[in-house]
């Protein structure tokens, strides 16, 4: 701990709006600090008299602090006050120490303090004026940071008031403070410290949001009861009809969570769920199709009217900012197509209409960014990661995220300064700085999305230089059970509602995955490392793992013959139409002094050798060519249904193929010229995609051996795939790697 050598400073004050000090004021080394970051002490530490108060003259609203002087620049000055509050018959600042409870309202609530509305200084020197809010007694819980300059008055908006500060001298060689006037106003309004009750009128993405926010409350010693009035997109207009002229309506599920999972309290109408609690807060969003339309608020001011002359007018509204799609989100209306498929357009939407439909109706008294939060991780190495169907957030990492925004918000917690201990079994360490991070920037710039620094994933940290990534083997919608005495060492993908959970590898040796070999997985998934002491049948099962890299020892090996691993979301969700995530988060490397000729490399360009001869035939050089790993999927795409990308599989003709993942246009995945090989007695078919709909026409199956795929091919859709099958009709069989060799596909090399 650093420690600063001591400094002593003198204070002198004015008359009428002034402080006055029974001690001298003292900058002492060593003590408590006043701002505690992470647990360590601060060297600044103004000490008042012995009760840590200082109490003003008959003015209520503001004091003034004269004649400061220093000129050490190793110690800067600081002056500090805490808690501005009222108190019996005056007002008072209370440090950390000496924090007390309004009388009025007993110790069983915490004071919400509207504190300083303006600071101003004349003199010299450069000031760092920092602020920011206290939950219960001394934890601070947001903080912000600001320079100050002499005679310019620094105004706080009303949302941002603080309830402490503290000023020193930013590294000028003297500061001389003739007067340093502060402004500040109190509220006796109060929280309870327990049972605080929040209504979201939402629909399923509020449901995301307050899946872990009782957890993330509770780990502050706050117990929050927050509800949510639910029915599946519901937008502004259906929620004002519900309590207008469709108020009869049962539609609405009443939910919450507890220590077990999800509460439900279903068939209710939004009055009925209004009247069954006094809240402390009520939120208002738009559903998720309609957010980033501007004609969809026009009766948000009237949902408002109506929601508040049920609940009166102690309850506080707040607007909650829902988020944009995935940028493959693949929708069946012409919600994403608006935007014309872009994240950044419908963000950029978003806001836009909070600007010009929500924040000029002065109805809310905070708004919550969730939308911006979500976009600022996305910048990080999670990308596009944590949602579970391209639009709701993951069931843990997006909900997590949802949650720690929610309660930093709500409860004016700062998780630099103070963390929460709350983290799900399914995230690691790794991914809590980004997270804060992705909070505190919405909280500092909430219209704009803020670049993550956590670009790097754990993989990142090492040095990879003598290692090469091996493929991996990956089948989609499948998956291992070691345990199961019918197919125990296959690969199952026709089990209804278990294999669209699951990606699979190949089953490793020790000799293709051997010691020293190093695997890393990305934060969004986790896995089971499968294991058989030989090929039989087994009773016991490894424990499913979240580990961002697992290093494989010899005690990985120990007393078995085989491993393989399913790799799956965490909170094991569908992952129809996002498999090449995975297949992109889940790399194996090998040292390169234990590669042998049972090892193949990822990237390796196998191909028949029949293949090289169909090039030559058709006058294409192949040395410009490179051919795309397909990472096949047991099932197919029919894009006749829907506009979704899920592969169906489990009847009969979904065990006929095997497909590819998808390639979009705007990722230039396949480019003109893409070269597509079929070997005898093997077809394909390329379902294809518009912006949004289903489609009105499937090409037919293709049996050429060699075919050529013009630019038209992928420009005048925004997505294409594969399915593979045999012209006999056969079945898979399981085999879906061996299955999808027969159809490959070659893209030209970038020059």
């Amino acid at each position: 701990m650093y420690k600063a050598k001591k400094v002593v400073a003198f204070l002198t004050f004015g008359s009428i709006l002034t402080v006055s000090l029974v001690a001298a004021v003292v900058l002492a080394g060593s003590t408590k600090s006043i701002f505690p970051v992470h647990g360590d002490d601060s060297p600044y530490q103004l000490t008042l008299n012995s009760n840590n108060r200082i109490y003003t003259s008959s003015n209520p609203n503001e004091f003034t602090i004269s004649s400061v002087v220093n000129t050490n620049l190793n110690n800067p000055i600081t002056i500090s006050g805490h808690n501005i509050k009222s108190y019996n018959n005056g007002w008072q600042t209370i440090l950390p120490n000496g924090y007390v409870f309004n009388d009025l309202t007993n110790d069983t609530n915490h004071n919400r303090i509207s504190g300083i509305s303006s600071i101003e200084y004349e003199g010299n020197g450069s000031l760092s004026f920092h602020y920011g809010y206290t939950l219960d007694n001394s934890s601070v819980l947001y903080s912000v940071e600001t320079t100050l300059t002499a005679g310019v008055e620094y105004v706080l908006d009303e949302g941002e008031r603080p309830s402490y500060f503290y000023l020193k001298n930013n590294n000028s060689f003297e500061i001389n403070i003739q007067n340093l006037k502060i402004k500040y106003s109190c509220s006796v309004q109060s929280y309870p410290r327990n049972n605080l009750n929040i209504l979201m009128i939402g629909n399923s993405f509020a449901d995301d949001t307050i899946y872990y926010a009782k957890n993330i409350a509770n780990a502050y010693g706050i117990n929050l009861n927050i509800y949510n009035s639910y029915i599946g997109g519901c937008t502004v207009d259906k929620h004002y009809a519900n309590l207008t002229s469709n108020s009869s309506n049962t539609e609405y599920s009443m939910r919450s969570t507890n220590e077990n999972g999800w509460v439900y309290s279903n068939d209710m109408t939004l009055t009925q769920i209004i009247n069954s609690h006094t809240w402390d807060i009520v939120t208002f969003q738009q559903a998720s199709a309609e957010i980033g339309r501007p004609n969809s608020y026009g009766n948000l001011a009237n949902l408002v009217s109506e929601v508040r002359s049920l609940t009166g007018t102690a309850t506080r509204n707040y607007w909650y900012q829902t988020w944009a799609y995935d940028h493959d989100y693949m929708d069946y209306y012409d919600y994403y197509s608006y935007f014309n498929n872009n994240q950044d357009a419908m963000f950029a939407a978003i806001n836009t209409c909070y600007q010009n439909q929500v924040a000029p109706l002065g109805l809310f008294e905070k708004t919550v960014f969730a939308g911006t939060a979500v976009q600022n991780l996305r910048s990080s190495y999670m990308g596009d990661t944590f949602t579970r169907d391209g639009k709701h957030m993951s069931s843990v990492h997006g909900r997590y995220l949802l949650g720690l925004n929610f309660i930093s918000n709500v409860l004016n917690i700062d998780l630099d300064l103070c963390p929460c201990s709350f983290i799900p079994t399914e995230i690691s360490e790794s991914f809590v700085s980004p997270a804060y991070e992705s909070v505190r920037n919405a909280r500092k710039h909430p219209l704009v999305a803020t670049q993550s620094i956590y670009t790097q994933n754990e993989m990142a940290k090492y040095d990879l230089s003598n290692y090469t990534e091996i493929d991996a083997g990956f089948v989609g919608n499948s998956y291992y059970y070691s345990m199961d005495y019918t197919n125990y060492l296959k690969r199952i993908g026709n089990d209804e509602g278990v294999s669209e959970l699951y990606v699979t590898t190949k089953r490793f040796e020790p000799s293709t995955l051997p010691i020293g070999s190093l695997v890393f997985t990305e934060e969004a998934f986790g896995y089971r490392p499968e294991a058989w002491t030989g090929n039989s049948q087994q009773f016991t099962r490894e424990a499913e793992q979240y580990d961002n890299v697992l290093e494989i020892t010899s005690d990985f090996w120990d007393g078995y013959a085989y491993r393989a691993f399913n790799i799956f979301k965490a909170g094991k969700t569908t992952l129809k139409g996002q498999f090449h995530q995975i297949f992109d988060g889940f790399r194996i490397f090998v040292p390169n002094n234990k590669l042998n000729n049972d090892i193949v490399v990822k990237g390796y360009n196998s191909y028949s050798t029949n293949d090289r001869n169909l090039f030559i035939d058709q006058g294409v050089s192949f040395d410009n060519y490179e051919r795309v790993y397909i990472d096949p999927i047991i099932g197919y795409y029919n894009c006749y249904y829907y506009s979704t990308l899920d592969n169906g599989y489990t009847d009969d003709p979904g065990k006929m193929y095997v497909c590819t993942r998808p390639f979009f246009t705007d990722r230039n995945d396949l480019s003109a010229n893409t070269v597509v090989i079929a070997d005898s007695g093997y077809k394909w078919r390329s379902d294809a995609w518009y912006d949004h709909g289903t489609t009105s026409q499937r090409p037919n199956p293709v049996t050429s051996s060699f075919t050529i795929l013009d630019a038209s091919f992928m420009s005048n859709y925004r997505v294409r795939t594969f399915n593979i099958s045999k012209s006999n009709g056969d079945l898979v069989n399981q085999n879906a790697i061996e299955f999808a060799n027969h159809v490959r596909i070659y893209i030209p090399k970038i020059k």
